[in-house]
């Protein structure tokens, strides 16, 4: 693929979010006309890029938007719910097809097809406005009876067609080149360039808005010359038209017009002003010369153009010799700043930056220990201000390659208003979303794990969470549900929550459907605390829904969310009060490249648990551990929780040694606290994660391997799936 295609899907891709959060905002306020224009733009946009490439469904099917924003513009269309699922659905469609673009390079075979659906549906029962006036609408042009006879004689006698072209103001952003245009016109006989509207003073000028109006004839039918303006349909008038012959020597050609506006950027550096003025005004000149001699077939280097632009008399000299004998100024003039430039990286470069910001890490970790050995003398100290100057450098280092790649959480909250727009209709339901802390950043790998569960969650706070108007309505609420989603950092890390003001969640019900589902035996089910019933939300298979909908009942929704944060390093709480709403907190660390983790030990072996996962660390008597056969559980911070001992699930051997207190660590997991007993408790420390390999890859309960600061390596521990 060209480096043009590939730009061209990455915008595109840009683009069609940005159409869609302003289709959003059009829907919620028809007379937003901020919204209209940015739509239209989005879809113009879209229509000129695509059709750099050979793709005609897709340039169709946004052209086919385009007209259609082109009539709620001049208020020939209103904006309903039919016509934004029409533009939603065309939006959803293009997306697909930059995805196959992406993929395949290519558009599907029934792209056609289902382009002519759509614009259809599109259309409706209204036709959509044409580009081209009809044959002989001589009126439409006024302008034409205004020709001086040299114009005339110039075009010649007999049928024209006549142009009419007001460029967008935002054109050059939008990669429309005016001048680009008309030379595509065949057989061009005459072209006016005109203010459009009073132009202001030059000093309050902006150089990058068009604010010229073009009309021009043509030799050509209007058949011939309409394509040359198929990217700004909505911006030309074109018609037939037919001069009476007069008879006067013929005027200059066409390029005769490209020389007098060279000339007119000549006078204007000879304008009075200040310095700073004289300066704007070379720039600006210099700006214009480039787009002329481009559009004349002769680009030029921009350096060669600004030096050209030092005065009047330079400048006429470059024009005339050209710029192969234009020497180079010995310091550039000042000139407007240039635009902030984003750089693309490969994700592949950042993951290796950040394998090597780590293994820096681990190695410097090596420096402690070396030092503890150097002792006192004079060199230990040398040693000890190097290890904090380089423990310093790292950690700066760290932190600058993690900014990297931290983005923000926009790039997982963009999609929820549409999720939350299309799902309520759906459902017949009224819900108000509120997005707060977008701007909150974290690494690209933790948005990739939190945009599926986040979604899980959304689709089950609008399906069981909200409830329909009316019941809302017995209920005292007001008819339309508030969800809400926030972000924010919290410890290192980020922390999202997910809340409604809903039915909530009934324990009692809970209850019952565990027993009923057979997770739990009826016993032990109406043993559970409020908390404990409303946790088993996350349990496997567990769903209270009455039937299965392609939006949820099936119980793998909260189970996978659970898991999908947890294998992150994170943790997942929920909270609910019947009646009012319930609140889902995700908690996961600011990245995936580095982990902290708590070292432990186990019959003579070390490992890892993740410091996520780590509520607390203390000795337990055990006189004040309780057994029943095998099963041990003891009471902590007030609740009683089973203990499990590593060394079992490792099946290692009990530890035989006499001991007054066990070292108990307080794993926090979806399904409420455990006591894990280990035989004793070390550093924590951040190491860089690596995944099991070859033969070990399917071992279960390990995360993987990790190598501390003085060299040892440790197993670091997936505790979920060893309980």
């Amino acid at each position: 693929m060209s480096e043009l295609f590939d730009q061209f899907v990455v915008e595109a891709q840009e683009l069609l979010e940005t159409a869609g959060a302003a289709l959003l905002a059009l829907e919620r306020d028809p007379a937003d006309r901020a919204s209209v224009d940015e739509l239209f733009r989005a879809f113009h946009t879209l229509k000129g890029a695509s059709g750099l490439f050979d793709m005609p469904p897709f340039t169709r099917l946004v052209h086919a938007g385009e007209d259609t924003l082109s009539l709620l513009r001049d208020g020939r269309r209103a904006m309903t719910p039919e016509l934004a699922d029409r533009l939603f659905r065309a939006l959803d469609q293009c997306a697909r097809w930059v995805a196959a673009l992406e993929e395949a390079g290519a558009l599907p075979a029934d792209a056609a097809e289902t382009a002519e659906t759509l614009v259809r549906g599109l259309a409706g029962s209204e036709a959509t406005a044409g580009t081209a006036a009809s044959a002989g609408e001589a009126d439409a042009f006024p302008w034409v009876a205004t020709l001086t006879d040299a114009e005339r004689a110039a075009v010649g006698e007999g049928a024209l067609s006549a142009i009419d072209y007001t460029p967008d103001p935002e054109c050059f952003f939008t990669g429309d080149d005016p001048l680009a245009l008309f030379r595509r016109v065949p057989d061009l006989r005459l072209l006016r360039i005109e203010p459009s509207e009073p132009l202001p003073p030059l000093a309050q000028m902006d150089p990058y808005r068009c604010l010229l109006r073009f009309r021009a004839l043509s030799g050509a039918g209007v058949e011939a010359v309409t394509p040359a303006f198929r990217s700004v349909p909505d911006q030309v008038r074109i018609g037939s038209v037919t001069l009476a012959p007069v008879f006067v020597p013929s005027a200059a050609p066409p390029e005769s017009l490209a020389a007098a506006m060279l000339e007119e950027q000549a006078r204007i550096l000879d304008l009075p002003g200040n310095a700073a003025e004289r300066d704007s005004r070379r720039a600006a000149v210099a700006r214009a010369v480039a787009a002329i001699l481009t559009a004349l077939g002769q680009p030029t280097e921009r350096t060669s153009v600004e030096a050209a632009c030092a005065d009047a008399a330079t400048l006429r000299r470059f024009l005339a010799d050209g710029p192969a004998e234009m020497p180079a100024m010995a310091e550039p003039r000042p000139a407007t700043a240039a635009p902030r430039r984003a750089l693309r990286v490969e994700p592949e470069r950042m993951d290796a930056l950040m394998a090597l910001v780590g293994e820096l890490s681990v190695v410097k970790g090596q420096l402690g220990p070396l030092v503890r050995r150097a002792g006192d003398g004079e060199m230990a100290r040398d040693l000890k201000s190097f290890e904090a100057r380089l423990d310093s450098l790292v950690g700066d280092l760290r932190h600058a390659a993690l900014r990297l790649r931290l983005l923000p959480l926009a790039r997982v909250f963009d999609p929820l208003p549409r999720l939350v727009r299309d799902t309520a209709r759906r459902l017949d339901k009224t819900v108000e979303l509120v997005l707060e802390g977008a701007e909150t950043e974290a690494d690209k790998d933790i948005l990739d794990v939190l945009g599926e569960p986040l979604l899980h969650l959304v689709r089950n706070a609008l399906d069981h969470g909200i409830e329909a108007p009316e019941r809302r309505a017995a209920a005292g609420k007001p008819a339309g549900g508030t969800l809400r989603v926030r972000a924010y950092q919290d410890k290192g890390g980020v922390v999202v929550e997910v809340s409604d003001d809903g039915a909530g969640i009934d324990p009692a019900a809970m209850r019952r459907a565990a027993a009923a589902k057979g997770l739990m035996e009826p016993d032990a089910a109406a043993a559970l605390s409020d908390d404990d019933a409303v946790r088993l939300v996350f349990a496997p298979g567990f769903s209270t829904a009455g039937s299965v909908s392609d939006l949820s009942g099936r119980g793998v929704g909260m189970d996978a969310v659970r898991a999908a944060v947890e294998r992150a390093g994170g943790r997942v709480e929920i909270a609910s009060t019947p009646g009012s709403g319930t609140r889902v907190r995700l908690s996961l660390p600011l990245t995936l490249s580095i982990t902290r983790v708590v070292v432990v030990e186990a019959a003579g072996s070390l490992y890892g648990i993740p410091v996520a996962l780590v509520g607390g660390v203390q000795r337990v008597p055990r006189t004040e551990i309780r057994a029943v056969k095998r099963a041990e559980s003891v009471v902590l911070r007030d609740r009683v929780m089973p203990l499990v001992r590593l060394r079992r699930l490792l099946g290692q051997p009990d530890d035989d040694r006499v001991r007054e207190a066990d070292c108990v660590v307080l794993a926090e997991l979806g399904d409420g606290p455990v006591a894990v007993a280990v035989d004793d408790v070390g550093e924590r420390a951040d190491v860089v994660l690596r995944p099991m390999t070859g033969v070990l890859r399917g071992l279960r309960g390990y995360a993987g391997t990790a190598v501390l600061g003085d060299g040892r390596l440790i197993l670091v521990l997936d505790l979920r799936e060893l309980l």
